[in-house]
C-alpha cells in the first residue's frame, strides 16, 4: 500500500488524539457512569502463576454457599485428574465486597481453571516461564512504534520530513525514533522505551528471550531509538523536549505527513528544554555505554560522551525550570530521583569520584525530603516523600511514583560502605513497611494506592485513613483535565518491591510486586488484561492511527470522583484508560527483569 492510499484509508488528518486537549463537557458525566461490571466476579492473573509463587484469586460480591472455589487442571496431563476445593475467605476492605481464595500450595505445572458457583475463570498456567514468555511481545511493541521507517503490518515509512525548529523555522533532521503512545508524537518520555530495553539487557542478558535470540534484537532496537535522541542534542549538550507535540500542546502536529521536506506539511521540533528529560537522556547514554562496551566500544564511547556533555551543560538540572505544559506530570521530588539515577549511571560507566560525590549529594537531598514522622494527627502510615522543599504535601506521581525510593535503594547497592548507606536503606524499608504494605492491605487486590493526602485537596471523594490523612487509589479527576490510569505507578512499585526483595531478603516484597503486575494482567475488578494479545477481555486501545499493537500495555484502570475504578470496555476511545504509552511497557520489562533475576 503506498502512502497516498494509506492516508486515504485512515482519513488523513481526521484523527486527533485527545491528550493535550480539554475534554468535552459531557465527558465527566460519562466517566461517572462507568463502573466495574458485576461479572466477571472471579479476578485473577490471566497469564497464570509461577509454581513457587503465592497464588490467589479475588471473588467479587457475595460467594455462593458454601463459600469455596474449585480448581481443575484442564489439558496438559491427559489421563490424570488434578483438582482441589478450597475455602473462600471474606476480606473487609475497599473496592467492593470481596473474598480471597489461596491455592499457593499447588505447584504442579499445567493449565488450570477455577470455578466458583456457576462461574468459571479464564484458563491460566502454572509454569516457570509464565511471565518471561511475555517479554518478546512487550519488546515487539517498541519495534512497532518505530518512526521514520516502514514497519510491516503496522504502517509504511512515515515522517521522513521531520522537522522544522519551532523557534527559527529551520529544517533539522530529527527523523527516526519511536512514536510515544497511541499517537504519532515523539516526546522525551519515549526515552523510557530505551531504558526498559537497557534494563532487560543488564539484568537478564541473553536470557530475556526464551527462544534464544540473545542480545542482538535488544541492542538493535536501542540503537534505532537512540539515533533520534542523539539528533536532538544541541552542540552544547542539552536536548530538546520533543517532536510534534506542538508549541502549546495543541496536538496540531499529531498527524501523518507527506514525507516531503521543506513544505508547510512539515511537523515542528520542540526546542524547549526540561530538566527531567536531561536526566533521562544522561541515564540512557550512560547505560548504553555500559551495555555496548564489549560488543561495540566505539558506539559505547559516543554514548558516554553525549551523556557527559549533557551532564556538564545541565548542571544537575539547576538551569531549568519545570515546563508548565508538564506541570501535571511529575514533582520536583520525582525529578530529583531521576537526577540521582543519572549521577549513579555515570559513576557506573566511568568509576569517577566526581559522579559518586554528585550522586551521594543528591541522595542527601532526597533524604531531606523524606518524612519519618506521622503527620495529620494519625499513627497509621508514615515514611513518604514531600512534593518539594517548599511543598510539604505527600509526593504523588501517576507514572514515576517509586523513583525516590528506587534511587535511594540503588545508592545503597552501589555505595554500600558510604556513611549514609544505612540511612538510605532504612528510608526504603520504612517506606515499604509503614506506607506501602499497610496501604496495599486495604483492598483484596493488594494494589498500591495512588497516594495519601492531607484532607481533600479537590472537590471529590478522598477516602479517610486516620486523623487528617486521606488517600485515593486513583488520580483525582477534579484537579485538572489530565488524569489517567495507574499502570506505570503499579509497575514502578513492582520494580521497587522486586529490588527490595533481593536486597533485604523479604519474600513478602516479591509477592506484593507480582500482585501489582497481576492487576495489570487481569486480576482487577473488570477482569480485563491490559496487554494487547495476552489474556482475555482486552479493552480496545486508543490507538487511532494504527490500531491494535500486540504487546502494547494500556494506561489502565483509573477512577471517578468517588474513587471507584473506571475502564473503557465499551469501545469509547477513551485515552485516559485505554491509550498505549511507552512508560508502561518500559516499567513492565524493567520489573520482570528484576523479578526474574531475584
Amino acid at each position: 500500500m503506498d502512502r497516498r492510499n494509506f492516508l486515504a484509508l485512515l482519513g488523513a488528518g481526521a484523527f486527533e488524539v485527545r491528550a493535550g486537549q480539554q475534554p468535552p463537557a459531557s465527558e465527566p458525566a460519562r466517566v461517572e457512569s462507568i463502573t466495574a461490571p458485576a461479572t466477571p466476579a472471579i479476578a485473577l492473573n490471566h497469564l497464570g502463576f509461577l509454581p513457587d509463587a503465592r497464588k490467589v484469586l479475588v471473588f467479587r460480591g457475595t460467594p455462593p454457599s458454601p463459600a469455596q472455589f474449585s480448581m481443575r487442571e484442564i489439558g496438559t496431563h491427559p489421563g490424570v485428574v488434578i483438582e482441589l476445593t478450597r475455602p473462600l475467605t471474606k476480606v473487609t476492605g475497599d473496592l467492593g465486597n470481596c473474598s480471597i481464595g489461596d491455592f499457593s500450595e499447588l505447584k504442579t505445572e499445567g493449565m488450570y481453571q477455577v470455578t466458583v458457583g456457576s462461574e468459571r475463570s479464564v484458563p491460566f498456567f502454572l509454569r516457570p516461564d509464565v511471565w518471561r514468555r511475555t517479554l518478546p511481545r512487550a519488546v515487539s511493541y517498541v519495534h512497532a512504534q518505530r518512526c521514520g521507517v516502514a514497519v510491516p503490518n503496522v504502517h509504511p515509512a512515515c515522517h521522513l520530513d521531520d522537522a522544522r525548529r519551532d523557534d527559527t523555522g529551520e529544517h533539522v533532521d530529527v527523523t527516526g525514533g519511536w512514536h510515544s503512545a497511541g499517537d504519532l508524537r515523539k516526546t522525551g518520555t519515549t526515552m523510557t522505551s530505551a531504558l526498559g530495553l537497557l534494563y532487560l539487557a543488564r539484568n537478564l542478558g541473553g536470557r530475556w528471550d526464551l527462544a534464544g535470540s540473545g542480545l542482538p534484537p535488544l541492542l538493535d532496537e536501542i540503537q534505532w531509538g537512540n539515533r533520534y535522541f542523539l539528533k536532538i542534542q544541541e552542540p552544547g549538550g542539552v536536548i530538546w523536549n520533543d517532536t510534534a507535540i506542538g508549541a502549546s500542546g495543541d496536538n496540531r502536529d499529531n498527524r501523518w505527513t507527506d514525507n516531503i521536506v521543506g513544505n508547510s506539511d512539515d511537523r515542528k521540533a520542540g526546542t524547549r528544554k526540561t530538566g527531567l528529560f536531561q536526566a533521562m537522556f544522561i541515564i540512557l547514554q550512560a547505560m548504553a555505554a555500559q551495555v555496548f562496551r564489549e560488543t561495540d566500544p566505539g558506539y559505547a564511547q559516543t554514548c558516554l560522551a553525549a551523556g557527559r556533555r549533557c551532564w556538564e551543560a545541565a548542571k544537575m538540572g539547576t538551569i531549568f525550570t519545570r515546563d508548565p505544559l508538564l506541570a501535571h506530570f511529575w514533582t520536583a521530588t520525582t525529578e530529583l530521583g531521576w537526577w540521582t539515577e543519572a549521577a549513579l549511571e555515570l559513576y557506573r560507566a566511568t568509576n569517577q569520584l566526581a559522579y559518586e560525590a554528585a550522586a551521594t549529594e543528591l541522595g542527601r537531598q532526597l533524604l531531606s525530603l523524606f518524612t519519618r514522622d506521622f503527620v495529620g494527627s494519625q499513627k497509621t502510615v508514615r515514611g513518604f516523600w514531600r512534593s518539594s522543599p517548599d511543598n510539604p504535601a505527600p509526593n504523588v506521581d501517576p507514572v514515576y511514583s517509586a523513583l525516590p525510593a528506587l534511587a535511594l535503594l540503588d545508592l545503597s547497592l552501589v555505595f554500600p560502605k558510604h556513611a549514609d548507606s544505612s540511612r538510605w536503606r532504612d528510608a526504603v524499608r520504612l517506606h515499604l513497611d509503614e506506607y506501602v504494605l499497610p496501604l496495599s492491605a486495604r483492598s483484596a487486590f493488594r494494589m498500591v494506592p495512588y497516594g495519601i493526602f492531607l484532607g481533600s485537596p479537590t472537590a471529590e471523594y478522598y477516602r479517610p485513613l486516620a486523623g487528617e490523612v486521606t488517600y485515593r487509589y486513583f488520580m483525582p479527576v477534579r484537579k485538572q483535565y489530565w488524569w489517567l490510569g495507574t499502570t506505570s505507578h503499579l509497575e514502578g512499585y513492582a520494580v521497587l518491591l522486586g529490588m527490595a526483595a533481593k536486597a533485604f531478603g523479604r519474600r513478602e516484597y516479591r509477592d506484593l510486586a507480582y500482585r501489582q503486575l497481576e492487576w495489570v494482567m487481569g486480576a482487577n475488578p473488570f477482569g480485563a488484561c491490559l496487554m494487547t494479545g495476552e489474556g482475555m477481555r482486552n479493552p480496545f486501545p486508543h490507538s487511532r492511527f494504527v490500531g491494535l499493537i500486540p504487546g502494547g500495555i494500556l494506561n489502565g484502570i483509573a477512577g471517578n470522583s468517588r474513587d471507584e475504578p473506571v475502564l473503557d470496555i465499551e469501545y469509547g476511545g477513551d485515552w485516559r484508560t485505554c491509550e498505549y504509552w511507552c512508560p508502561h511497557n518500559a516499567f513492565y520489562a524493567w520489573a520482570l527483569s528484576v523479578l526474574e533475576s531475584v
